[in-house]
């Protein structure tokens, strides 16, 4: 019960919350930023993948070999690049963060250094960057597709093979068969098309995805996934 209870929860999140900087797992960063002519100018470079993973991130240049699932899919990371906007007395950096689809997610505080030897200003306005970088903590959430798939390698799903009955009961339905008896109760929650189920001693989560009916628990530590027909 309590499995089915932690399921329901990392589901029930990651729908109510829409991806953060913090639910990433993996950065990647240029081996050159775009406004430097060399790979690693100025050391920027490898001091940005250093301070991104003092926060937890798997971090990769983007000339390296990447893990499986995010060569897979690339959203999976968010992308790193530096920003001058300097001038004749000042060195003025800041870094970006960006996701697939080149939305802007995170800005640090900007970095500034009077220093007239580059190599020393970058250094020192860098140490300002970084410093703000500290507010970060990867923390990812797992996404529903993972968790389906990671499921179906578990175990086979299986189906109740007939069709239930919705009622009306307080906080949500009753399911019914044709005799009628109540097979199952359904308990509302705030997200749309997604219960908390609750079968004889089985407790899971029934939700509908590709219009079929699913409902989802553990068995002897082994998740189990039922197809269900309902009609409300």
């Amino acid at each position: 019960m309590k499995k089915s209870f932690l399921l329901f929860t990392l589901l029930f999140s990651v729908c109510l919350f829409s991806q953060n900087v913090t639910d990433y797992k993996y950065i990647v960063v240029p081996v050159k930023f775009g406004f430097l002519k060399e790979a690693n100018k100025y050391n920027l470079n490898a001091l940005t993948k250093s301070v991104l993973e003092k926060q937890g991130y798997e971090v990769y240049y983007d000339n390296e070999i990447l893990p499986q699932d995010l060569a897979e899919n690339r959203c999976k990371a968010l992308y790193a690049d530096m920003l001058e906007n300097n001038n004749l007395l000042t060195t003025k950096i800041k870094l970006e963060l960006k996701d697939c689809k080149n939305q802007v997610v995170y800005v640090s505080d900007q970095g500034v250094s009077r220093q007239k030897e580059l190599v020393k200003a970058y250094v020192q306005a860098f140490r300002q960057v970084g410093k703000s970088v500290e507010t970060l903590k990867s923390n990812p959430k797992p996404q529903i597709k993972d968790v389906v798939t990671q499921s179906k390698k578990e175990v086979a799903e299986e189906s109740i093979g007939f069709q239930l009955f919705a009622q009306p009961i307080t906080n949500g339905f009753q399911l019914v068969d044709s005799t009628p008896k109540v097979v199952m109760k359904l308990f509302k929650t705030s997200i749309d098309n997604f219960y908390i189920g609750q079968k004889d001693s089985q407790q899971g989560i029934v939700f509908n995805k590709n219009n079929q009916w699913h409902f989802e628990y553990y068995q002897n530590d082994k998740l189990v996934t039922e197809k269900m027909e309902i009609k409300f």
